[in-house]
């Protein structure tokens, strides 16, 4: 008994461990099918700034679990110019993805890789942060050569450049080019003659052709092929040589014709008369008796119809020299009415051009534009501009203007070498036009005794000496810039002369003069008073001028 109990207890103990085993060895392999590994990597940890990082995330995981990678600004301060697909490796039931990314950065510097999260299933899991050193590119003097720093230079404005509108530019002029082309083909050539306008013998050879004997006589329609065959016979003689021979019976036409060869009017032989006799009885039957003809007469008739106004045509006596004369008036009068027909329908193709290209002009540049352009309102023009600030000569003038500025040119000679240290000018515009714009930096090598409240009596003398200003209306007010530089402005009007046309005009103008030591800067305007969006530019530039003071 003993000894069946111990067993029984062995038994129960070894059951427990076996049970105990597989549970636990169940529950170790549920947790491993739940576990998950991410992990992250670059692959340099310092570069030159504008060179790449790859950046690599790598997840371990368990079949048909959902897995989303970061996307978008979640790398910042690096940017991502590149983001791969997704590498996925099967190793037996358990997935091995890898996305790998490429980073840059601009500015030199040590950046921070942020925590970069990545959702498995319903799980949210995090990389961890990596340090990177962005190094400035490091340039051997010794072997690259340096090159003086050019100064400013106009430049496009790239955002100005609408290409659709070039394009729909390029595509109206191919449309225009081809209309006028189509009309003065389809008009403009050698106009044909009108049927009626030929000589009498081409008429009455293009009706017997488009006579079709066989289609009447099958239709039974006899009387209607007998006279159209008589009165193209009729008619041609009507116009040549025997007036009134439409309303003419048949042997009045004939003993017309036999008089005409009598008098030596008319030269045919008398059997092609006689057979054109035959024929007109063979008409009057067919008209007026009903009898109708065989399908071989009809046909024959046709030839003899056809054979005597040839025979006529070439009988006729020879014009006289006043007929001749008579026939050249009329076919020099032809001639021009042909011409001036020909010159209106160019003229015609010349103004549908013409409107045409208005119309591609106004539905490219849009009404505004085009109004503008016609009504010469530069102001509206240069406010839809994309403004521009920058700073101009030394020390320096920060101005936003419609377009970069332009360097002119100024040489120092004799005196005022010993004067200025240096004299810039910057320019847009043309003096004259609808609006110009000046910007000045003057440096004197020593004080001139220039203060702001001489401001009005600097631009006066300016006006008067250098653009030969008359009527000159000064005005000056106090100034302060939104940084806080005070300065002077001065406005008013005055008759300026435009250089090689000497052309007066009238203009407003406004000028914002700095002194700084031994220098004086200055930002002028010229524009039309009748032209308000001009006078809102003008207050848009002034508005914006800032003077950089030197260090010194």
């Amino acid at each position: 008994m003993q000894k069946t109990t111990t067993f029984t207890l062995f038994y129960k103990s070894i059951l427990k461990w076996c049970v105990f085993t597989v549970f636990t060895t169940a529950l170790s392999s549920l947790q491993a099918q739940e576990q998950f590994q991410v992990r992250s990597a670059i692959d340099s940890t310092s570069i030159e700034m504008g060179s790449v990082i790859s950046y690599a995330i790598q997840v371990e995981e368990n079949k048909d679990k959902i897995v989303v990678f970061p996307e978008g600004d979640s790398f910042s301060p690096l940017e991502v110019i590149k983001s791969s697909v997704i590498d996925t490796l099967d190793e037996g039931g358990r997935y091995r993805l890898l996305k790998q990314y490429a980073l840059t950065q601009f500015d030199t510097g040590h950046y921070t890789i942020p925590k970069q999260k990545v959702i498995i299933g319903n799980k949210t899991f995090y990389t961890d942060s990596l340090k990177v050193e962005v190094r400035d590119i490091v340039v051997d003097t010794s072997k690259q050569k340096l090159y003086p720093i050019k100064g400013l230079q106009a430049v496009e404005d790239l955002s100005e450049t609408n290409w659709w509108r070039i394009a729909f530019w390029v595509l109206g002029i191919l449309a225009l080019i081809g209309l006028v082309a189509f009309l003065y083909w389809k008009f403009g050539g050698k106009k044909k003659l009108k049927e009626e306008d030929l000589p009498a013998y081409d008429q009455a050879v293009l009706a017997l052709n488009r006579i079709e004997v066989n289609s009447l006589i099958e239709a039974k329609e006899y009387k209607q092929l007998y006279s159209k065959l008589t009165d193209i016979a009729k008619g041609y003689l009507d116009k040549e040589v025997a007036e009134n021979a439409l309303e003419s019976t048949t042997d009045e036409v004939l003993e017309t014709l036999q008089q005409l060869m009598k008098k030596g009017k008319l030269s045919i032989k008398q059997s092609t008369l006689e057979g054109f006799k035959n024929t007109l009885k063979t008409a009057d039957f067919a008209k007026f008796a009903a009898i109708n003809p065989s399908e071989e007469t009809a046909v024959q008739d046709k030839k003899i119809i056809s054979e005597f106004i040839n025979s006529v045509e070439q009988g006729k006596p020879e014009l006289t020299e006043e007929e001749k004369l008579l026939n050249e008036t009329y076919r020099l009068e032809q001639e021009k009415k042909q011409k001036e027909a020909k010159q209106r329908r160019t003229i015609l193709a010349g103004i549908l051009a013409l409107v045409v290209g208005l119309i591609t002009f106004v539905s490219v540049s849009n009404y505004e534009t085009a109004l503008d352009y016609v009504l010469k309102r530069t102001g509206n023009t240069l406010l839809r501009k994309n403004w521009i600030t920058s700073t101009y000569g030394v020390p320096g003038i920060q101005v936003t203007t419609p377009e970069v500025l332009t360097r002119q040119p100024i040489k120092l000679e004799g005196e005022q070498q010993q004067m200025f240290v240096g004299n810039q000018l910057y320019t847009f515009g043309e003096l004259g036009s609808s609006f110009y714009l000046m910007v000045n930096t003057m440096s004197f090598r020593q004080d001139i005794g220039f203060t702001l409240d001489k401001s009005g009596e600097f631009v006066s003398q300016f006006l008067s000496s250098n653009l030969n200003a008359k009527n000159v209306v000064v005005k000056d007010e106090d100034f302060k810039t939104i940084e806080g530089n005070e300065a002077k402005k001065v406005f008013g009007s005055a008759t300026l002369t435009v250089p090689k046309t000497e052309i007066e005009t009238e203009m407003n103008y406004t000028t914002l003069i700095f002194g700084e030591g031994q220098g004086i800067q200055s930002v002028s305007i010229f524009y039309k008073a009748d032209d308000s969006s001009s006078i809102q530019v003008m207050e848009r530039i002034i508005n914006s001028v800032e003077i950089k003071k030197s260090d010194n």
